[in-house]
């Protein structure tokens, strides 16, 4: 049996060349994204600047104020416009209303603008600072600028209210340096006060005076009446010593029941001998606590020094030896 060309079997001959599939249309991949991407993009990252809790500007490499939020708006009298163009100039002119010292800003703004003297990569180190706000509150404003050297050269400048930082600072600084009964400085500010005021002899001519003062019969208040009126008591005598003392002088409580004048800027070495019995008749006062009048006495020991070469903790150390001397000699 004779096999036409035709009933070839392709498979059953290898040799047999096989026809070519016909030829269709790639498909084309973009990888660019849509509009409807973009948009939604851009949505995107207006609701997240918007969530911050605090204000953000972007600047583009020409200077031009390209995006800000909500935050910033709100900080600012008068926030940019969406419609319009605004530079850096526009935004700094706005801060310039809100800070206490505008030139401090502006000198600290171009500080943290000047370029890193060491090259990076992407991102380079964010330069942070603080400004005084504009009031009488004590406020501060957090700024912190970050440079974008990627090719686009954009800034971002962050600002933060940081009034409630600041105030907690200062609550901490002024514990750790005052006593929490009574308010008064406690002896680290006294001594750093003393060694101030000892470095400044020698230009001013003048003498510090140092009074050291220990309540007699407090002790017996504490044991017959109890800590609590013993602490009331040590209250109202720091109140009456601040009283007696000119407004640069400084009142602090050494310990226990123990006090320290410093009275710096002394015309006259004589001067020292009367505030001290101004401040003994004042603790003399008797003193009525919880229906109870309790009266104690001060033991003063003054010194008064010239020579700006004597330590604090010698002066001081004089000082305690003086009084305890005027208190043996008193009884």
């Amino acid at each position: 049996m004779t096999t036409t060309h035709s009933e070839i079997d392709p498979v059953a001959d290898p040799d047999r060349p096989r026809p070519a599939p016909p030829l269709t249309a790639a498909p084309v991949l973009s990888t660019a994204p849509s509009w409807e991407a973009l948009r939604g993009y851009a949505t995107l990252m207006r609701g997240v600047l918007d969530a911050l809790p605090f204000g953000v500007a972007v600047l583009d490499r020409g200077g031009t104020l390209t995006t800000w939020n909500s935050e910033l708006a709100s900080m600012l009298p008068s926030p940019p416009s969406r419609g319009g163009t605004h530079d850096l100039s526009v935004l700094v002119r706005e801060v310039h209303r809100i800070v206490a010292d505008p030139q401090d800003f502006d000198a600290r703004l171009a500080l943290a603008l000047e370029p890193p003297e060491t090259e990076f990569d992407g991102e380079r180190p964010t330069s942070e600072f603080e400004v005084a706000l504009h009031g009488e509150d004590g406020g501060a404003l957090a700024v912190s600028v970050n440079a974008f050297g990627d090719g686009d050269e954009s800034i971002v400048i962050c600002f933060r209210d940081a009034t409630g930082e600041l105030r907690a600072r200062r609550e901490l600084e002024h514990r750790a340096m005052h006593d929490q009964l009574t308010g008064l400085p406690n002896r680290e500010l006294l001594m750093d006060r003393l060694s101030v005021a000892l470095a400044r002899l020698g230009r001013q001519g003048t003498a510090v005076g140092v009074l050291f003062i220990d309540l007699d019969g407090f002790k017996e208040v504490n044991d017959v009446h109890g800590h609590d009126v013993g602490d009331e008591l040590l209250i109202r005598v720091s109140d009456r010593l601040r009283r007696e003392v000119r407004d640069g002088d400084t009142v602090a409580r050494f310990g226990g029941d123990e006090f320290v004048v410093l009275c710096e800027d002394l015309v006259r070495i004589e001067a020292a001998e009367p505030l001290a019995r101004r401040l003994a008749e004042a603790v003399a006062q008797p003193v009525s606590i919880a229906e109870r009048l309790l009266v104690v006495h001060a033991s003063i020991g003054v010194v008064v020094e010239q020579n700006s070469a004597t330590s604090a903790e010698a002066l001081v150390k004089r000082a305690d030896a003086e009084m305890y001397r005027v208190k043996h000699g008193a009884r």
